[in-house]
């Protein structure tokens, strides 16, 4: 047992709201269509969408796009004219983008947690999926550059989660042992598992979004259980105290 040096943390819905964030955005970008006057109801419009994210994902580049293409398509009597196809989406695009900019921050827990690691000497590092350019844009708008030492993002190295690989890339790029780290997410397949594979010490954290097990029931099997789960980042400093005890 060695003492606890490094503390990981994945990033979307683990510190901050990235699902409620986005859908809050989509939704944004459907009424900016109406209000430049497209002609569809405003319930069945947020359906569609969500329709769309579902079947072709949430990284999707192209939501609006098909939305556009569905309604041409599904409402016989909607005509859209070419050139406002692209004003429509444009215009979502905008009010999309405004609402993330505007309206992203820090799940309240998470700024004092990790100044409180800095303070008792301990470092930090983020791992995550995505592309480098929209994870980094997210982590500069957070400012968790300045509060994390380390971020290494999957698509930047090459390896994706669940991988272990990518963890234990994280590890030895920190300078650290599994058995010096602690990894929390909020993802039992993402998350838990490779970092268990790692020898890393996992907390599952309850953030109440889509992947939450509170929320989808799903059965975690014993060889799948996180070491810790908690509700809030205050509760990893009596984790690291505890495991730091058991050193011989």
């Amino acid at each position: 047992m060695c003492p606890i040096k490094l503390v990981g943390f994945d990033l979307d819905d683990c510190l901050f709201d990235s699902t409620g964030l986005s859908e809050r955005a989509r939704i944004k970008g459907i009424e900016a269509m109406l209000e430049l006057g497209l002609k569809v109801d405003c319930h069945e419009a947020i359906k569609i969408i969500q329709e769309i994210v579902q079947e072709y994902s949430s990284n999707f580049s192209k939501h609006y796009d098909y939305f556009i293409r569905r309604l041409i398509h599904q409402k016989k009597r909607l005509e859209i004219s070419f050139n406002d196809q692209y004003k429509y989406i444009a215009a979502a695009i905008i009010a999309y983008h405004k609402e993330k900019v505007e309206s992203v921050r820090l799940y309240d827990d998470v700024e004092p947690c990790l100044i409180n690691l800095k303070k008792i000497g301990l470092k930090s590092m983020i791992i995550s999926d995505g592309d480098p350019i929209k994870q980094n844009e997210k982590i500069l708008r957070l400012g968790l550059h300045k509060l994390i030492d380390n971020i290494f993002i999957s698509d930047e190295i090459g390896i994706k989660k669940p991988n272990p690989q990518l963890f234990l890339y994280g590890l030895k790029k920190s300078g650290v042992s599994g058995q010096e780290a602690i990894y929390i997410g909020d993802r039992i397949d993402m998350d838990i598992i490779p970092a268990k594979y790692s020898k890393i010490h996992t907390v599952y954290v309850h953030r109440g979004g889509k992947h939450d097990i509170k929320k989808t029931g799903l059965k975690v099997t014993k060889d799948k259980e996180p070491d810790y789960y908690i509700s809030s980042f205050n509760e990893i400093f009596p984790i690291i105290d505890e495991l730091n005890e058991k050193i011989p």
